[in-house]
């Protein structure tokens, strides 16, 4: 303590010839000053106390605030990148639905397309077979009236009507030629020149019946291939439409999965950044905390040995006061003033190495 030591030396210097005073008026002169110098560096400390504290208050606050701060954006962020990850796993899902189902419809269009095309195609077998028909039918009925007029020979009518019934067998429809070759076989029994007019009218009316029956069945085919058709042409483009809807869909929903993406990136980057933040505004109050801990440790301490020191040297002054014209006598001998307090107590011995001690650090800290 320098003050303890400033004080040894001016029991070393003082002697009765440079002083007007006497030798224990000067000891209490130079007690006084130490006191006066360690409460004038009691209160420097104060206002630097003071000042360290109100620094501590506004950095631990302000990094308090920090990692307050920190802190809430980074819970806010974690749940909104957990909105944005499940709302982006339901719309990825959806998706994979609805090209689920597109795939379905796409396939139905494919089987009902298939399907018309071998409706369509069955359809223009049986009406190349129905013309077919009329055509000999019509054809019968010209070689019939020439074998009337005994133009042609019964040979050449067999032959033709052998050519329509074997087309008609084909077609399935023998049945409604069998009248036709009774009337045929008929016709045939009678010799060339004597030909029944009643046998050909039979014949010209059966031909008739038939072309009639299958120009209606012509007509009915081609009445139920046209509702077939449009039967087909609406389902077909109803699914269509609803296929043109769900890839309408899919495009809003890959929009939708893009921003939930963007989203949850974002949340990622603010996430890792608030981590940081929190980090290092943490570490910052961690230190601001061990610092203004060791500012509080160090003042109360000075603190405390400060006013030790006051009191040791209040209690030294009362001694050397008590003891003036004893002190007198030991003109510069600084020891003999230490061991005279010294052997006054146990208490007291202990304060004068205290005394001494405090010396020591306060010159090694000049």
């Amino acid at each position: 303590m320098k003050y303890v030591a400033l004080f040894l030396l001016a029991l070393v210097s003082v002697n009765a010839v440079e002083q007007t005073r006497s030798p224990g008026q000067l000891l209490v002169d130079h007690i006084n000053s130490l006191i006066l110098s360690i409460r004038n560096e009691q209160i420097e400390h104060d206002d630097i106390y003071a000042v360290q504290s109100r620094e501590c208050t506004d950095e631990l606050g302000f990094r308090k605030k920090e990692v307050s701060d920190a802190q809430d954006a980074l819970t806010r962020a974690t749940e909104h990148k957990g909105r944005c990850q499940a709302a982006h796993a339901a719309a990825t899902a959806d998706l994979i639905r609805l090209k689920t189902y597109q795939q379905v419809l796409e396939e139905q269009i494919d089987f009902i397309t298939a399907r018309r095309n071998t409706n369509a195609e069955a359809f223009n077998k049986k009406v190349s077979h129905i013309q077919t028909s009329i055509s000999l039918i019509e054809g019968a009925e010209q070689i019939v009236s020439e074998f009337a007029n005994s133009q042609t020979s019964f040979l050449q009518v067999s032959k033709h009507f052998n050519n329509l019934f074997l087309h008609s067998t084909k077609g399935g429809s023998t049945t409604d030629f069998a009248p036709i070759l009774g009337a045929l076989v008929q016709l045939g029994e009678k010799q060339e020149g004597n030909v029944s007019s009643d046998n050909i009218a039979r014949i010209r009316q059966l031909l008739e019946a038939l072309k009639a029956k299958l120009q209606d069945s012509l007509a009915l085919l081609q009445d139920n291939e046209n509702q077939y058709i449009s039967v087909f042409q609406s389902r077909k483009t109803r699914v269509q439409e609803v296929i043109t809807l769900l890839v309408n869909v899919q495009g809003q929903l890959t929009a939708y999965i893009a921003s939930m993406q963007a989203c949850i990136t974002k949340e990622e980057d603010i996430i890792n950044s608030a981590t940081s933040k929190k980090i290092r505004n943490q570490n910052l109050l961690n230190y601001a905390n061990d610092m203004c801990n060791a500012f509080n440790t160090e003042y109360t301490d000075s603190s405390v040995a400060r006013k030790r020191e006051i009191d040791l040297l209040g209690k030294l002054r009362t001694f050397v006061e008590a003891r003036t014209e004893e002190f007198n006598q030991y003109g510069g001998d600084a020891s003999d003033v230490f061991s005279s307090y010294a052997q006054t107590s146990q208490e007291a011995k202990e304060e004068v190495q205290f005394l001494q001690l405090r010396a020591n650090l306060r010159t090694r800290k000049q």
